[in-house]
C-alpha cells in the first residue's frame, strides 16, 4: 500500500504538514478507537492531536497538552466547522483550529481566541465568534493515560 492510504486506521492527518499554503480541507479518515482506548500516544506526532472515531460513531479531537495532560473534546470548530483533530496543540496548551487558528481551552471547551487572518481576524468579527465559542463550548470527555494509550474514563 502506498503512503497515501494506510488502511482502516489511516492517519495521514497525524503527519500532515502545517507549512502548506492551504489548510487541510479534504476529508481524512479518523483513527478508530478500540473500546475505551482512543489512540496510542505515539500516534499523535508533532501536532499532538488527531481525529478519533469512537465505536459509537462520535468524532473527537484527542491529544496531549505540552505538560503531558491528555484530552478529548468535540471535533468541530464553532467558527466554520473545521475538524479540530486536524489542527495542533500550541505550546501554550490550546487546541488550534487548522483553518483560521481559533484557539480552544480543552479543559473547558471554550474558545479563548477567535479566528485569525486578514478576513476572519477582523477584531469585531473575531470577538463575536469568540463569544459564541464561549457560550457554546466544545464537549469535553474525561480521559486518562493507560499503557501508552489515551483512554476514555466515562462512556
Amino acid at each position: 500500500m502506498s503512503e497515501e492510504r494506510r488502511g482502516p486506521d489511516r492517519d495521514d492527518a497525524v503527519s500532515a504538514d502545517r507549512s502548506g499554503v492551504l489548510p487541510p480541507v479534504l476529508p481524512a479518515d479518523p483513527v478508530r478507537a478500540r473500546g475505551r482506548r482512543l489512540v496510542e500516544v505515539s500516534r499523535l506526532g508533532d501536532r499532538r492531536v488527531v481525529e478519533v472515531r469512537t465505536e459509537d460513531g462520535v468524532d473527537l479531537a484527542v491529544g496531549m497538552l505540552p505538560d503531558g495532560t491528555p484530552f478529548a473534546v468535540g471535533n468541530v470548530c464553532r467558527h466554520q466547522w473545521a475538524k479540530l483533530g486536524r489542527g495542533r496543540v500550541t505550546d501554550r496548551g490550546c487546541l488550534e483550529c487548522p483553518w483560521h487558528r481559533a484557539e480552544y481551552d480543552v479543559r473547558t471547551g471554550k474558545m479563548v481566541t477567535g479566528p485569525q487572518g486578514i478576513i476572519f481576524g477582523f477584531p469585531p468579527y473575531s470577538a463575536a465568534v469568540r463569544a459564541i465559542g464561549s457560550l457554546v463550548p466544545l464537549s469535553t470527555r474525561r480521559v486518562s493515560l493507560l499503557d501508552g494509550w489515551i483512554c476514555l474514563v466515562d462512556g
